[in-house]
């Protein structure tokens, strides 16, 4: 696997893990959730061009 897709994938899952942990405490629509899913968003897009 590319360097750069190993170094992603990593971010991915640290991303997901911030995400279901802060979805357990707090709302859908609280803002760090927000930003959090907005994060993981860039990073899945980042990741679907490298393999493109």
């Amino acid at each position: 696997m590319n360097p750069e897709l190993k170094i992603l994938n990593l971010e991915i899952d640290k991303a997901r893990t911030i995400l279901y942990k802060l979805t357990n405490n707090k709302s859908l629509t609280d803002s760090n959730v927000v930003f959090c899913s907005q994060k993981l968003d860039k990073l899945l897009n980042k990741y679907h061009e490298l393999l493109s």
